[in-house]
């Protein structure tokens, strides 16, 4: 008997034990981490944030432009930054092309797209179909429906700001009696475009009533501004200005007024705009290329880039960007070439 009872206070006092040793547990001391584990953790992204590497398409009107060019390696620079990959539609003036390469960009998985419109209606279906598959869309110089954000300068001003200080010129230097033959060259293939030229126009009217413009033809770049000025100069001997809406198409009609030996600056103007280095180059040394006007092709292509990245990840961004405008004259042009 005497066994059995001190059987069964041995197998109490286990029982307790089991019961307390549960509720005291001492925890093991942690294994230390593999090198380089704690970092990576704490640097991880957010939960539904990217590592940057992002895909982005960029269509541009057509990349024989100064302008686009520049467009294109700032943006080609600034996404490498981030580490990711930019495709690059050139649409050759074409709404048709244009699509396609958007259409094209879809297909690929891209996760923004920055456009400058060919024509704004013609887009809207395909930018539909963007926007419907979570895409991104940045608009350049123009905007089209449904999108996210939009960088440009306004058209009229743009032109108005580069005639203003061409007729102010004329004003100053040729006074406002004596006629004087003036010519465009335009970009009439796009509505928005037209209004730039317009602003050109009336600018320089503002201040020199008495320049006539006695011609004008489109210009997609410095190869048309040539043949198209060379065509000026035939019809209109005595022609002194030219205003382009683009500094392509403007340096065009400068390489034509030189292969006319019609090179003092005293007596002849080109003026462009978008001040690519050529065109600065040019003020600088002080040629017939006197006028063009500042709306930082290279900073836009950087901005088009952060905003698109900063609109496929969710942060604040500005919808609407209207770029300050300056116009770069000899009087200021050490401000941009030393």
């Amino acid at each position: 008997m005497k066994k059995r009872l001190l059987a069964i206070v041995l197998c109490m006092a286990m029982v307790i034990g089991t019961f307390a040793g549960c509720g005291k547990k001492e925890e093991a001391p942690p294994e230390p981490a593999a090198e380089g584990e704690g970092e990576a953790e704490a640097s991880a992204p957010a939960e539904g944030d990217k590592d940057g590497s992002y895909k982005i398409g960029l269509s541009v009107l057509n990349s024989s432009g100064q302008f686009f060019i520049s467009i294109i390696e700032a943006a080609k620079a600034e996404i490498a930054d981030l580490g990711g990959e930019l495709m690059v539609n050139d649409a050759q003036d074409s709404s048709e092309t244009q699509i396609a390469g958007i259409e094209n960009f879809i297909q690929s998985g891209v996760d923004g797209i920055i456009v400058c419109p060919v024509d704004s209606e013609a887009l809207k279906p395909v930018i539909k179909e963007a926007k419907e598959q979570g895409i991104a869309v940045v608009c350049l110089t123009a905007t089209v429906e449904g999108y996210d954000a939009y960088i440009g300068a306004d058209e009229y001003t743009l032109g108005y700001t580069q005639g203003a200080a061409v007729g102010k010129w004329i004003a100053e230097k040729w006074g406002t009696e004596e006629t004087i033959k003036a010519a465009t060259l335009n970009y009439d293939l796009m509505e928005s475009v037209i209004q730039r030229k317009r602003g050109i126009m009336e600018g320089v009217q503002e201040f020199a009533s008495n320049v006539e413009f006695v011609a004008d033809a489109t210009a997609a770049d410095q190869s048309e501004g040539m043949t198209n000025t060379e065509n000026f100069l035939q019809a209109n001997p005595d022609l002194r200005v030219v205003c382009g809406v683009s500094d392509g198409a403007a340096l065009g009609a400068f390489e034509a007024f030189k292969s006319n030996q019609m090179t003092d600056p005293e007596q002849y103007i080109i003026a462009g705009v978008d001040a690519t280095d050529e065109a600065l180059k040019q003020i600088s040394a002080g040629t017939i290329y006197q006028f063009t006007v500042d709306q930082n092709p290279s900073g836009t292509g950087k901005q088009l880039v952060d905003t698109c990245v900063a609109v496929i990840r969710g942060e604040d961004f500005e919808k609407d960007y209207v770029q300050d405008l300056v116009a770069v004259t000899p009087e200021n042009i050490s401000d941009y070439v030393k």
